[in-house]
C-alpha cells in the first residue's frame, strides 16, 4: 500500500526531469501520487536564461522544486570546455533560485555533485569537510559552480526565508546513463567497453586512469528515493550526503565488471588519462540519522541489470 505523503496535492517541478537522475526522481514522485511538471529544452525552457526560468515558475507555480538540471559530463567532456561548464551551471543556479523565490516556491531541493567537495582528502568525506580545502583541479569548473549553488541557496534561506536544502550525491549508475565515451560515468563506460570487447573478441580492454582512484557507486534509483525522502523530511541548511559510504578502486570495479560480462581478455590501464581525485567516498552517518535512509541495491545486481538492458545495443556474437 502506498503511504500518504501529501504528494497528491502538492504542485511539484523537476528541473532536469528528462535527464539521467531527473527522470528517476519523476518516477519516484509519480509512484507517491505526484504529477510533477518537467520543463523541456525543446519546449523553450532554458534556465540559463532568467526570463525563461521566470516564465516557467510563474506559469506552473510549484510548491516544491527539485533542481536536477546541470551541464555536465565526464573528465574528458569537462576538460576542453571549462568556461561553458562553469558559466552554464552558474547561470542555472542563479536563475532557478531567483525565479523560485519570486514565484513563492515553498521548498527548493538542490542536488549537488560530490566533486564540489575538497579534492585532496584521503578519508570518507563528511558534511563537516565541505569547506576543508580546495576542489580537485580536474573538476574545478563544474565543482565550483555546484558549490556556489550551495552558497547561493543558503543566502536565499537567510535573506528571503526560502527553505532550500542541499543534497550531495556520490557517483551514480544505472539504466538511462549516457553511453557516449566522454559523457558516461566511469562504471557504464567500462561496462560498455567490456561488452564491446567480448562481442568483438578483442584481446584487451583499456581503462582510463591508473586504476588506483577509489570511488563509490550509488544506484540512480536509490538516489532518487533518497532525494524525495529528503524533500519530505529534511529542512536543515547543512548539506546532506547521499551515498553508500563504501568505496572500491577503479581496478576492482573493472574486475567486477569483467566477471559479470564474462570477458576473457586482459584489462590494460592507461595512466596518461587523468585519475581525478585519488579518494572520494562519502560518510553517510547524517542521512541515516536524519532520515533512516540506506541504499538498497547491491552493486553487482545492478551491473547485471544494466548489462541486460544494453544487450540489444551490444549483443554477443
Amino acid at each position: 500500500m502506498r503511504r500518504d505523503t501529501g504528494w497528491e496535492t502538492t504542485r511539484t517541478a523537476v528541473l532536469g526531469g528528462g535527464g539521467f537522475l531527473g527522470r528517476h526522481v519523476v518516477e519516484v514522485l509519480c509512484e507517491r501520487g505526484a504529477c510533477p511538471w518537467v520543463p523541456r529544452t525543446r519546449d523553450g525552457h532554458d534556465f540559463r536564461c532568467l526570463d525563461s526560468a521566470r516564465r516557467f515558475m510563474t506559469e506552473v507555480r510549484p510548491e516544491v522544486v527539485f533542481q536536477c538540471a546541470a551541464h555536465q559530463g565526464g573528465l574528458a567532456y569537462q576538460g576542453p570546455r571549462p568556461v561553458e561548464v562553469l558559466q552554464d551551471n552558474l547561470l542555472i543556479a542563479i536563475h532557478t533560485l531567483a525565479a523560485a523565490r519570486e514565484a513563492g516556491v515553498r521548498k527548493f531541493v538542490n542536488v549537488v555533485a560530490a566533486c564540489s567537495y575538497p579534492g585532496h582528502l584521503d578519508r570518507p568525506l563528511s558534511e563537516d569537510d565541505y569547506w576543508a580545502g580546495p576542489l580537485h583541479e580536474s573538476v574545478l569548473s563544474y565543482g565550483l559552480a555546484r558549490k556556489a549553488s550551495v552558497v547561493l541557496g543558503s543566502a536565499y534561506r537567510r535573506e528571503y526565508g526560502l527553505n532550500c536544502i542541499h543534497l550531495i550525491l556520490t557517483n551514480l549508475y544505472g539504466p538511462g546513463d549516457h553511453l557516449e565515451p566522454d559523457r558516461s560515468h566511469a562504471l557504464v563506460a567500462i561496462l560498455r567497453k567490456m561488452m564491446e570487447a567480448r562481442r568483438d573478441r578483442s584481446p584487451t580492454v583499456t581503462v582510463w586512469s591508473t586504476g588506483h582512484p577509489v570511488r563509490e557507486w550509488l544506484s540512480v534509483r536509490d538516489a532518487a528515493e533518497a532525494i524525495v525522502l529528503a524533500a519530505e523530511g529534511y529542512d536543515q541548511d547543512a548539506p546532506l550526503n547521499v551515498g553508500t559510504g563504501e568505496g572500491l578502486t577503479i581496478a576492482a570495479l573493472a574486475l567486477l565488471i569483467q566477471d559479470v560480462v564474462g570477458y576473457p581478455g586482459e584489462i590494460v590501464f592507461d595512466p596518461s588519462r587523468p585519475d581525478g581525485a585519488l579518494f572520494k567516498t562519502l560518510s553517510c552517518d547524517r542521512i541515516r540519522s536524519a532520515l533512516g535512509w540506506t541504499p538498497r541495491t547491491p552493486l553487482r545486481e545492478e551491473i547485471e541489470r544494466i548489462r541486460t538492458s544494453l544487450r540489444h545495443q551490444i549483443p554477443d556474437r
